[in-house]
């Protein structure tokens, strides 16, 4: 949902993740800092690499350093599966319709990154393999320099290594998601597709 302006508009939620009726622009939901949702996905091709983006050194958080597939906030009004789709048409150009995306866990997290820049958001966090060519996604050069892919076993190497480029707001989430990917009902339930 846009304003008049065309500014991106967001739910502000409780603590419980529910829905107060306010809704802000991103700019302000982060200057004030008030809780809103967000999706984040890993996603895979059909060799189980995993896609990663390297942030533009003129994004307002974590310039110059790799974050996962895909992140972004879910507008007013919008459901998290809803804003996944948008996102992966907007940000990857990729037919979202023809990808199968599994809901893996939600969580909460508070990072002050600056005074004007307080994000407190909830994660809903999915996983998808997909068949792709990192050579036809079309990327906005403003939020990202820089299109990787990672096999996974390279990703956990990262994960764990203090020194990498990964970005560290998603260090905890991208263990949780180690943690999945290597269990072995998980494997099973997505033989299929990886």
């Amino acid at each position: 949902m846009y304003n008049c302006e065309g500014k991106d508009l967001i739910d502000v939620l409780d603590e419980n993740g529910m829905r107060t009726g306010e809704i802000l622009s991103r700019k302000e939901i982060h200057a004030l800092g008030k809780i809103h949702r967000a999706v984040h996905l890993y996603l895979f091709d059909s060799k189980n690499n995993l896609l990663l983006q390297r942030r533009s050194l003129n994004v307002d958080h974590y310039p110059g350093t790799f974050s996962i597939s895909l992140t972004g906030h879910i507008d007013a009004g919008e459901s998290s599966s809803m804003a996944l789709y948008r996102e992966v048409k907007e940000e990857l150009n990729l037919d979202p319709s023809e990808m199968r995306f599994h809901f893996l866990f939600s969580y909460r997290q508070d990072k002050i990154l600056n005074a004007s820049y307080i994000d407190r958001q909830f994660n809903d966090v999915y996983v998808c393999w997909y068949p792709f060519d990192v050579r036809e996604i079309q990327f906005n050069s403003n939020e990202i320099s820089e299109l990787k892919m990672v096999p996974f076993v390279q990703f956990k190497e990262m994960v764990f290594d203090a020194k990498s480029e990964l970005a560290p707001v998603y260090l905890n989430e991208c263990r949780e998601i180690n943690y999945f990917l290597d269990s072995n009902s998980l494997k099973v339930l997505f033989k299929h597709e990886m």
